[in-house]
C-alpha cells in the first residue's frame, strides 16, 4: 500500500511537472510569433555543404547574390509596349522593382557615346570598306533611325550595342524587344527591393500579377526568377501542410472513431499529437533561428507516428482493463527508441533540411511519448463493444500452426524480391528531385531563357589573372576557342566580360580600324550621298581613357554583367581578379574540350549539377550503409533479449524493406536519397510492430493497436506520396509500400509460442494497476 501511495504521488508529480514543461514551450512558441521568428522557403538550404576550393566558393557566392533578387519578365499583347510600361509603373509603385535608369524612360546606349571609337562590333572590325559605305547609305536613307552624320555616320554604336544584345533582340526605346513568329515580347527586368524569399514582397508581386492581368485579360506574360520559384515553393508548402496534416487528421479521426467509439478516448488520442508539435515546433525554431516550410510539411505527417504510442496503451486499457499498464512501458520505450534511431540517423546527412527535419521529429515523438507516459494513464475510458469485437476479428488474422502454404508464399515472394533487387534495381541523382517548382514555371523560365538566347548557371568557367586588364585578354582568347565550339553546334551559347569590355589593346585597335575608315571611306560616302563634303567630320576624338569594367557595370546594359565578375576584396584582396564565362548545354564533344580548357592553370572549370549529384549519390551509398548496420546492430541487442525469436520482431521491417526495393525495380524508379529515408521510417515503424508482436503476441490490444498504428502511419506518411515536391513524393510513396508490407507480415510474426526463456512473455515483475475491475483509472 506504501509503494503504491508513493508512485502514485510520483505519478502526479511527473504529470504537473511535464505540463510545466508544456507551458514553457507554449510561452516560448507565443513570443517567437510575437517577434516575427523566420519561415524559410529556400530549397537550398536542403542542400549540403559542397566540398569546394576558395576560388569556386567565391564564385558560388557572387552566382547566389545575383540570382536571388534577379528579375525577368516577357509581356507580349496587342499593344505590347503600353503593356510592358503599365506593368513596370505598378512594380515600381508597389516598391517591388529598384528603380534604375533603364526604368526611367532613357535610352541605355547614352551612357556609351563617349566611347563609341573604342567598342567596336565584330560584323564591323573584320570587314572592307564597302561594307562599311553599304551600311552607311543604310542607314541614311532609311526613315527612323536615329543617325549623327557628324560624330557617327557608320552607326558603330548601334551596331557595338545590336552586338550585346544578339540577334534576337532589338531596342524600342527603354525596352529590349525580342521577335519570335512575328510576335513582339518586350522585356521587364531589373533588381528586387527585397529577398526574393521575403514573404511580403512575394505577396505584393503577386498581387500586382493579378491586378494587371485583370484590367488586362490580353496581355500575355512570360516569368523568370528565383522570386517565382520562391512564391511558388512557399504557397505549395502551405497547401500541403494543410492538405496533409488535415488530410491525416480528418482520415485517424473516422478511423479511430469506428474503433473506439468515446470523445474523450479520441481526444486523448489526439492530445499527444498536440503535445508533440508545442515541443518540437519552438524549440526547433530556438535551435535552427528559422524553420523550412518543408520541415512543416514533413513534421505534419508526425500526426500518424506520435499517436501510435497513445494507440497501443488505449487499446490495452480498453481490451484488458485488469492488467497492469507498467507491462507495456517497456515494448512502449523499445518503440520510441527504434522510431527515433529512424530518425536521428538523417543528422548524419550533411543536408540541413534533412537534419531540421530530424531535429522536429526527434522533439514530437520524444514529446508526444512523455505525454502518453504521464498523462494518458490518468484520463479515464469507457469500453465501447465494438472495440472488442473489432480486436477479436483481427487476432484471427495469424497463419495457422503447421500451416506450410502461406510460408511457402512468403519464401517465394522474398526470394522474387531478392532477385527483382540484384537485376533490376538502379539509382538515380537526378536533381529535378529536390526542385518543389510546378512543371509550369519550370517550362515558362525555360521558355525565357530560350528566347533571350541566355546561357544558365549549370556549368561556368572560372578565369583568373593578375589585372584586369590581364582578365580582358584571356577572356578574348578563350574567345576563339568557344566561338569555335559554338559553331559546330558543341556548345549553345557563353557569355563572358570581354564580349563587352575589350582589352586596352583592343580598344587602341578599334580605334586605328576607325580613324583609317573615316579617312578613306568619308569621301566617297558623301560623293555617293551627294552631301557636301563638310556635312560628314573625318575627326576621331576617342575617349582620353579606355573602356573599363567599371564604366560598364555602370550603365543600365552592363547591369546584368556584374554576375560574371569576381572582384578581390577583404580576406581575398590578394587574390587578383577573376570572372565567369556561363556555358550553355555542351554535347559530349564540347563537355570534353570544357575540361581541355581547364587544363591551364589559371582556368577552372565547374559543374554545379554533377556536382551535386555525385554528392547526392555519396549521401545515399552512406544512408544505404547506416540502415544495414542499423539492421544488423538491432539484430544483435533484440537476439539478447528476444533469443531464437529475434527473427519475429525483424520479420516485418526487413520484409517491408525488401518488399519496397523490389517494387521500386519493378517500376523503373531509380533508388534515390529519399526513397531510402523512407525505408529508415519503415524500419522503425516496423520494429514497433514487430517487438509487440513478440512482447504481446496472444493479446488482442496488441495487434488492435498494431493494425492502427499501421493504418495511422499509412495517413501520415502515405499522404506523402501525393506531395508535389518529388522528394518527399518518393519518401511518402515508400512509406506507402512499406507499412503496408509490414501490416502483411504481422501475422506470420505471431505464429506459435516463444521459448520459455524469453524475457518477452515475462511478466511477473511488481507493476501498478492500470485500471480495476470497475474502469477507474490509477496513476502509473
Amino acid at each position: 500500500m506504501v509503494k503504491q501511495r508513493s508512485a502514485g504521488t510520483q505519478a502526479y508529480l511527473g504529470a504537473w511537472l511535464w505540463g510545466l514543461v508544456l507551458l514553457g514551450c507554449a510561452g516560448l512558441l507565443a513570443w517567437q510569433l510575437s517577434t516575427g521568428a523566420r519561415w524559410d522557403t529556400r530549397i537550398v538550404n536542403l542542400l549540403p555543404d559542397l566540398p569546394q576550393t576558395d576560388l569556386v566558393m567565391r564564385a558560388e557566392k557572387r552566382m547566389a547574390e545575383g540570382v536571388e533578387d534577379d528579375f525577368l519578365m516577357l509581356v507580349q499583347g496587342p499593344q505590347p509596349r503600353e503593356l510592358a510600361e503599365d506593368l513596370r509603373s505598378r512594380l515600381l509603385d508597389q516598391d517591388i522593382l529598384r528603380p534604375s535608369e533603364n526604368t526611367s524612360g532613357s535610352r541605355p546606349d547614352k551612357a556609351l557615346t563617349g566611347y563609341r571609337y573604342q567598342l567596336l562590333a565584330d560584323s564591323l572590325a573584320t570587314t572592307d570598306k564597302e561594307v562599311w559605305l553599304e551600311r552607311a547609305l543604310f542607314r541614311l536613307f532609311s526613315p527612323g533611325l536615329d543617325n549623327d552624320l557628324r560624330n557617327d555616320p557608320f552607326g558603330l554604336q548601334d551596331a557595338w550595342i545590336q552586338q550585346q544584345l544578339g540577334t534576337h533582340l532589338r531596342l524600342d526605346g527603354d525596352f529590349p524587344v525580342v521577335r519570335e513568329t512575328g510576335e513582339r515580347w518586350l522585356l521587364i527586368s531589373g533588381r528586387l527591393t527585397a529577398s526574393a524569399y521575403d514573404m511580403a514582397l512575394q505577396a505584393s508581386l503577386g498581387e500586382v500579377l493579378e491586378g494587371f492581368q485583370a484590367d488586362h485579360p490580353e496581355a500575355r506574360i512570360l516569368r523568370a526568377g528565383l522570386v517565382f520559384h520562391a512564391a511558388a515553393g512557399a504557397k505549395q508548402a502551405r497547401q500541403e501542410i494543410s492538405t496533409i496534416g488535415i488530410g491525416s487528421l480528418l482520415g485517424l479521426l473516422v478511423m479511430l472513431w469506428c474503433v473506439f467509439r468515446d470523445a474523450l478516448t479520441l481526444a486523448s488520442l489526439m492530445l499527444p499529437v498536440a503535445c508533440g508539435l508545442l515541443v518540437a515546433l519552438p524549440i526547433s525554431w530556438l535551435i535552427f533561428g528559422s524553420l523550412n516550410l518543408l520541415t512543416l510539411a514533413f513534421g505534419a505527417s508526425l500526426i500518424g507516428i506520435a499517436v501510435d504510442y497513445a494507440l497501443h496503451l488505449q487499446s490495452a486499457r480498453h481490451l484488458a482493463p485488469e492488467q497492469p499498464l507498467a507491462r507495456l512501458w517497456s515494448a512502449l520505450l523499445l518503440g520510441l527508441i527504434s522510431s527515433l534511431a529512424a530518425y536521428l540517423v538523417q543528422l548524419a546527412t550533411p543536408f540541413p533540411g534533412l537534419r531540421q527535419m530530424a531535429t522536429f521529429a526527434a522533439l514530437g515523438l520524444t514529446g508526444a511519448w512523455l505525454t502518453v507516459r504521464l498523462w494518458l494513464p490518468m484520463i479515464p475510458v469507457r469500453q465501447h463493444p465494438a472495440t472488442r469485437r473489432i480486436a477479436n476479428q483481427l487476432a484471427r488474422l495469424r497463419v495457422p500452426a503447421g500451416a506450410h502454404l502461406p510460408w511457402l508464399a512468403l519464401g517465394a515472394v522474398a526470394l522474387l524480391a531478392i532477385l527483382v533487387i540484384l537485376f533490376r534495381l538502379q539509382v538515380s541523382d537526378d536533381l529535378r528531385q529536390l526542385n518543389p517548382s510546378p512543371p509550369e514555371l519550370i517550362a515558362e523560365q525555360q521558355r525565357v531563357q530560350q528566347l533571350l538566347q541566355r546561357p544558365g548557371a549549370r556549368h561556368y568557367l572560372i578565369v583568373t589573372a593578375d589585372t584586369d586588364d590581364a582578365l580582358l585578354t584571356r577572356l578574348e582568347q578563350l574567345d576563339t576557342a568557344l566561338t569555335a565550339l559554338s559553331d559546330e553546334s558543341h556548345l549553345d551559347q557563353f557569355r563572358h566580360l570581354a564580349q563587352a569590355v575589350p582589352s586596352a589593346e583592343r580598344q587602341h585597335q578599334s580605334v586605328e580600324r576607325i580613324r583609317f575608315m573615316h579617312d578613306t571611306a568619308l569621301p566617297q560616302l558623301a560623293e555617293r550621298a551627294g552631301l557636301p563634303a563638310d556635312a560628314l567630320s573625318s575627326s576621331i576624338e576617342p575617349h582620353p581613357q579606355p573602356f573599363t569594367l567599371t564604366d560598364w557595370f555602370a550603365t543600365p546594359l552592363g547591369a546584368a554583367d556584374q554576375l560574371l565578375w569576381l572582384a578581390a576584396s577583404g580576406a581575398d584582396a590578394d587574390a587578383g581578379p577573376a570572372s565567369l564565362v556561363l556555358l550553355g548545354e555542351a554535347d559530349g564533344v564540347g563537355s570534353h574540350a570544357l575540361h581541355a580548357l581547364s587544363q591551364a592553370e589559371d582556368v577552372h572549370y565547374h559543374d554545379r549539377v554533377a556536382q551535386l549529384g555525385q554528392v547526392l549519390g555519396d549521401i545515399r551509398d552512406s544512408i544505404a550503409l547506416w540502415l544495414g548496420i542499423a539492421i544488423a546492430g538491432l539484430a544483435l541487442v533484440f537476439s539478447w533479449r528476444y533469443g531464437t525469436s529475434v527473427w519475429r520482431v525483424l520479420l516485418p521491417p526487413v520484409g517491408a524493406i525488401l518488399v519496397s526495393l523490389a517494387v521500386l525495380a519493378l517500376n523503373d524508379t531509380g533508388l534515390t536519397l529519399f526513397h531510402l529515408l523512407g525505408l529508415l521510417l519503415v524500419l522503425g515503424i516496423g520494429l514497433d510492430a514487430g517487438i509487440f508482436s513478440v512482447e504481446h503476441a496472444e493479446q488482442p490490444a496488441s495487434w488492435l493497436g498494431i493494425s492502427l498504428s499501421c493504418a495511422s502511419s499509412l495517413l501520415a506518411f502515405g499522404l506523402l506520396s501525393f506531395s508535389a515536391t518529388p522528394a518527399l513524393a518518393h519518401l511518402g510513396m515508400t512509406s506507402l509500400v512499406g507499412l503496408g508490407t509490414t501490416w502483411l507480415l504481422v501475422p506470420f510474426a505471431r505464429v506459435g509460442r516463444l521459448p520459455p526463456t524469453s524475457s518477452a512473455i515475462s511478466e511477473s515483475s511488481t507493476s501498478i494497476p492500470g485500471k480495476d475491475p470497475h474502469g477507474k483509472a490509477q496513476p502509473q
